[in-house]
């Protein structure tokens, strides 16, 4: 994890808080987020929820057992009647039985079990697929796990270089307030010499009062920011921290839009889970082709029955195949095979949109990168070239050689290039944030 490219690259000077606030760098930002943060730890819940449904996926390829049991009283007796001579005429016996002759199972409690068990044969083919399909489902979670952490981490990062983007606001707005002070003083000291209008006193002490509104603003964007901070780690809202900033080197960068696409081609999670429904949807078509196989079982069945007299056996059992086929569906499984092969076609058609997309948002990330460096070295000499300016206006000033007008002036001229430069430096961590998230870095 590259923390020092956009903190190296820049002198902010952080706020001094109290020795209890949470003194943390990037790096430590972001394995705490990784850690704790709630977003990635549903996905890793989601992660276990799949890795236990290939599990029981995998259980389909074991013999199947079944048993029923009914038991009760029927309300209607169960009658069987043998007609005259059903079973045999005999020589001086006659005709078995005699008469017709009428039996049933009495009208009291009764039931029978049936029990089942059987192993799978011409099915394991479509059960193999639909643990392919499981698994590759589990690698689309973790894939979806791997994203989620590198959105965890850009926003870690984007709110990490907020906060000291508005550290460097504070310290900016509160040399602003100083500086306008400072005018106001000077500018009262004039009216009361007589060398200039009290309309030139009235506006320094309107931009000595925007002063203390901007830095109270910033202030509050700055807490906002850092319960957001705080949130994203998994921490409590009202945590205090002191951002530290790391010595590290610099590490190497893409040195081309064209090497920035390639590199983010070879590390985004999207691109991992558009040829993993590919695959998905492949496999689920010929699992639909199997369907036409007919169901063939190794099976062993059980009947069993309770105080039904000698009606029937009280046992009968039976062991050898069994066969379950529906050879005549309309053609409802070749247009649902057709079905699957669609949306294989579509899956492919999403991963070149996806690849392109990628490519497309590595390439401007990079730019957009490339420019914040130019726009933070034009701020950087805009607020050097304005302080030495209105160093200059003050001391004519002082020495009446210059208006209060031109004080003013210069000291506007000040504050834009201040301003100018704090968004130079926010724009710089969000541009290196959103590149490490184009390319796939955590």
């Amino acid at each position: 994890m590259n923390t020092s490219l956009y903190l190296s690259s820049i002198p902010l000077l952080s706020l001094v808080l109290s020795s209890s606030a949470f003194a943390i760098t990037l790096d430590e930002a972001l394995k705490q987020a990784i850690t704790h943060n709630r977003q990635i730890q549903i996905v890793r819940i989601n992660i276990e929820q799949r890795r236990q449904e290939l599990a029981a996926q995998k259980t389909r390829r074991l013999p199947a057992s079944s048993a029923t049991l009914i038991a009760g009283i029927s309300p209607t007796r169960a009658d069987v009647t043998f007609p005259n001579g059903v079973l045999g005429v005999y020589p001086g016996t006659g005709p078995i039985p005699g008469t017709d002759l009428k039996v049933g199972i009495p009208r009291h409690f009764s039931g029978f079990a049936f029990s089942t068990v059987g192993l799978p044969l011409t099915q394991q083919i479509r059960i193999g697929a639909g643990i392919e399909v499981a698994g590759l489902e589990l690698e689309v979670s973790k894939t979806s796990r791997t994203r989620t952490t590198l959105e965890v981490a850009a926003q870690v990062r984007r709110l990490y270089f907020g906060l000291l983007s508005a550290d460097a606001a504070a310290n900016a707005a509160q040399s602003t307030l100083g500086l306008a002070s400072e005018v106001e003083r000077l500018a009262g000291q004039a009216v009361a010499a007589g060398v200039t209008l009290q309309s030139d006193r009235g506006e320094a002490i309107a931009r000595r009062l925007r002063a203390e509104s901007a830095l109270a603003a910033i202030n509050a964007e700055r807490e906002n920011l850092r319960e957001q901070f705080n949130q994203v780690l998994g921490r409590p809202l009202d945590e205090p921290i002191d951002l530290v900033r790391p010595d590290l080197p610099c590490t190497a960068t893409p040195a081309t839009p064209a090497a920035a696409a390639n590199k983010a081609v070879a590390s985004r999670p999207e691109i991992d889970t558009g040829r993993l429904r590919i695959r998905q949807a492949q496999i689920a078509a010929r699992a639909k082709r199997a369907e036409q196989i007919p169901d063939i079982s190794l099976a062993f069945m059980h009947f069993g029955f309770l105080n039904t007299g000698n009606l029937v056996p009280s046992n009968f059992a039976a062991a050898g195949l069994q066969l379950n086929w529906e050879p005549w569906d309309w053609g409802r499984r070749s247009k649902e095979a057709k079905a699957l092969r669609y949306q294989a076609d579509a899956a492919r058609l999403a991963l070149e949109e996806i690849v392109q997309q990628v490519r497309r948002q590595a390439s401007q990330a990079f730019r957009a990168w490339e420019q914040t460096r130019t726009d933070l070295e034009a701020a950087e000499a805009a607020v050097a070239a304005a302080e030495a300016s209105m160093r200059v206006v003050r001391r004519r000033f002082e020495q009446q050689a210059a208006l209060m007008r031109e004080v003013l002036e210069a000291q506007a001229t000040f504050e834009t290039a201040q301003e100018q430069r704090v968004r130079a430096l926010s724009a710089r961590g969000t541009a290196w944030a959103n590149m490490q998230l184009a390319l796939g870095e955590q």
